[in-house]
């Protein structure tokens, strides 16, 4: 079955990609930017009034003042953990590292865009996957390979469906949903037919913050959708039961959000220990 990603160029993508090369024939890469307005301090501040205008100031700087605060105090000691418990152990266990691959990449800011559908169409892939894009997927890039495109979502859908969804299941105390979803994708977000849902592992809510858990469930996921495969090729893959749930969506949180989290984290880890 021939595959493509899309995703970010970061470590851990590059661990999926290679899961793919493993498990499918790799034909591709589409390595996602959607968030170019990050590189000049012109684009910051154009996507932050647009944003504002949307959403109002307050919620805005609310964001802004989260995100200094993670890059500086979070994102360091999360990408620690993801590097000593997942990435490491993953290539020391191959025996080999990702500039060993081969498959033909392109970069884009957008997915949707003429040369990602004129690549896509090149290398003619039965099945897409996606992760790590904040682009939504239009019907075009859906419908180019056989099997359409599945995203890998660090988070149960359909009750926390959209951005940071390990963060928002930390803020609504709902500690044993922390989680994936492997969904095809559709016209709604994040609302496509689950074929594999389950529970990040081994979380020590103690020492791992929403970052690290997010790509923990998604490594998890892996031996089911490797089983998905199997049974996608057979023709005898199933999608899930609908749950009679709420659904929710949720997007940026901010650095209000982020203090009650963690002391409703703090509470309920105390509590534990008595």
């Amino acid at each position: 079955m021939k595959s493509v990603f899309i995703g970010s160029k970061n470590e851990f993508d590059e661990l999926i990609v290679d899961w793919l090369a493993e498990n499918t024939e790799l034909a591709g890469v589409v390595w996602s930017d959607s968030a170019t307005w990050r590189k000049t301090w012109k684009g910051r501040i154009d996507y932050g009034l647009k944003r504002a205008k949307k959403y109002g100031y307050f919620k805005v700087l609310n964001e802004l003042l989260l995100f200094f605060y993670v890059k500086k105090k979070v994102a360091v000691k999360d990408l620690g953990f993801l590097k000593r418990e997942i990435i490491r152990p993953y290539w020391k266990q191959k025996g080999r590292k990702f500039t060993d691959l081969s498959f033909r990449e392109m970069s884009a800011d957008n997915v949707n865009k003429k040369e990602v559908l004129d690549f896509l169409g090149e290398v003619k892939p039965d099945i897409i996957f996606a992760m790590c894009v904040n682009d939504f997927f239009g019907k075009k890039i859906r419908n180019i390979s056989k099997y359409g495109v599945f995203l890998w979502h660090e988070g149960l859908t359909p009750e926390y469906k959209g951005l940071y969804s390990p963060f928002w299941t930390l803020y609504n105390q709902d500690y044993d949903n922390l989680a994936y979803s492997f969904l095809k994708m559709n016209d709604r977000i994040d609302a496509g037919e689950i074929y594999v849902c389950g529970k990040a592992k081994d979380i020590d809510l103690e020492k791992h913050n929403y970052s690290f858990i997010g790509h923990k469930a998604i490594y998890d996921s892996l031996p089911e959708v490797k089983d998905f495969l199997l049974k996608l090729e057979a023709g005898e893959q199933k999608t899930l039961p609908e749950r009679n749930t709420a659904p929710g969506y949720y997007t940026y949180p901010g650095i209000t959000q982020y203090i009650k989290m963690r002391s409703r984290l703090k509470k309920y880890l105390s509590s534990n220990k008595k």
